[in-house]
Order: C-alpha cells, then structure tokens, then sequence
C-alpha cells in the first residue's frame, strides 16, 4: 500500500458518520458500511528496528524490521486498534507507547484477517477517532463488514475476468412518483447547490442485491453532502417497493460516463 498520509482524508466517512448519528436507518447505515469500506485510515504502528527518515521526509522501512499495531487497552484488559480518519484526529492527542510511533495507512480490508483470527480474541475490534469523534467498530461489525467485502472482491474478481457482474441502469422506470416530486423539491429548495441528478439502479447479479444510486451534481462539495440526510429521509419515506436502499454519490466521485442516462434533475446556473 502507498503510504502517503500526508494527504489522507476521509471527507466521505466522516460525513457518512455524521449522517448516521444523527438518524440511523437501513439507509444510513448502508451508507457508513460502504464508506468504512472505501475509507484508507491512518494508524498508530512501531518497527521492531527503527525507520530511517531521508533528508527529502520519505521514511524507509530497514528489511527486516517488523511492524506492530498499536492497540490501546480497555478496562477489562481486552484491547483495541485505534484507527484516524485524518492527521488532524490522530494528532489531537500523545499516544503513548514503548516504542516510538509512527503514522502508517492501512485500509479496513488490512484488519479483516486479524480480528476474524480465533487467536485474536482479546482484540474487540477497531477504535475509530478515539481522540475526537470517536466511533468503535466492534468484532460483530467486522464479521457483518467482512461478508460486504467478500461480496465486493468476489463481483469485483468476476469483472476482470470479463464477467461484469455489476450493471447500471436508468431508476427512470422504477423510481415512485411521490420519490421523484420530492427529489426534485430538494434540489429546488437548495437552488445552486445542486445542478444536476441522475438517479440509477445498481445491480450485483451474483450477489444478487439491487438498490438506488444517485448521482448529485454542484459547484461546492459541502453544500451538496449537507443534503444527503434530507435525501437519505426523502427514500426512506417514498421509496415504496423498491426498497430504501440507496447509495449517494458527488458526481465528480463518480467514474461512470452519465452522458446515456436520462437527468433526473437539471438546473444551470448562470
């Protein structure tokens, strides 16, 4: 893995994060898992054998030095991994350790094996931003998480073979009026944050799971995630048949040529 935390953020996270806390349903939650699984966190480790910093700040790792997680410890002597969404919330606070500590980046996928691990048992599971806004992710959530990822790789595996099991197709006939009205409603009200949507229906066929996506569109990234829990409710309340499900996505995020798909909403701002 590239481990250029310098840059690292988890903008995606922490608004799903905030999202979720302030209304938890199948949507929200829905939505955190996935950015817990895209997310690249910053974590606490130390080497066996010290890195070597270069005069250009790049750090080399000697060859044969071992890395160890830091974990900090509860109060009935089990542990955690402490996990950063940023260097901001990593730095907010010492960690203390016998060793000196160093920033690395690691992705979930990283601690999948080690909290599935029988021998591990003493490890609950991960802290996320323990310093801050801090969330724990427990070993249940990574067993549940764990399936998510597996379904993921297997679909994505599938694809290189040629066999694109993932399809995207226009929500045009699927979507409920009543859905439709209130989409639209919210993007009128927040006239010039949003300028366009597309609302698609993603389908895993070998997971065989289907839900919502939308694709939102506007000059200011802040401006257009502070709506997702208005239309994260909006599919919770009119989604009808189909289901809630729906992932929320900044069009510029979003690597799919839009150009064949029907707008759901469009407005250009002059």
């Amino acid at each position: 893995m590239d481990n250029d935390d310098e840059e690292l953020r988890n903008d995606k996270l922490l608004d799903a994060i905030a999202v979720f806390r302030e209304e938890q349903n199948e949507v929200t939650e829905h939505n955190f898992i996935q950015a817990l699984i895209d997310a690249i966190f910053i974590a606490p480790v130390n080497f066996s054998e010290p890195p070597v910093v270069k005069d250009d700040g790049d750090v080399e790792i000697p060859d044969d030095a071992q890395m160890q997680l830091v974990t900090f410890e509860l109060e009935n002597g089990n542990g955690v991994f402490p996990v950063f969404t940023d260097l901001d919330a990593y730095n907010a606070q010492p960690i203390e350790a016998e060793l000196p500590v160093y920033p690395w980046a690691m992705a979930l996928s990283d601690y999948l094996p080690i909290l599935q691990d029988d021998e591990t048992q003493n490890i609950e599971g991960l802290a996320l931003n323990p310093f801050t806004n801090g969330m724990p992710i427990t070993r249940d959530n990574i067993a549940y998480i764990a399936q998510q990822v597996a379904a993921q790789q297997e679909a994505n595996d599938d694809e290189d073979e040629g066999n694109n099991e993932m399809e995207i197709t226009s929500a045009e006939e699927l979507i409920p009026t009543p859905l439709r009205y209130e989409l639209i409603g919210i993007a009128d009200d927040a006239m010039g944050t949003i300028e366009n949507m597309y609302l698609l229906w993603l389908t895993n066929n070998d997971a065989d799971t289907s839900n919502y996506l939308l694709v939102v569109d506007g000059p200011d990234r802040e401006a257009v995630q502070a709506l997702y829990q208005q239309i994260a409710t909006a599919f919770e309340e009119k989604a009808g048949d189909e289901g809630s499900a729906v992932d929320i996505v900044y069009a510029p995020d979003f690597q799919v040529d839009l150009s064949e798909f029907e707008s759901l909403y469009s407005r250009t701002i002059g």
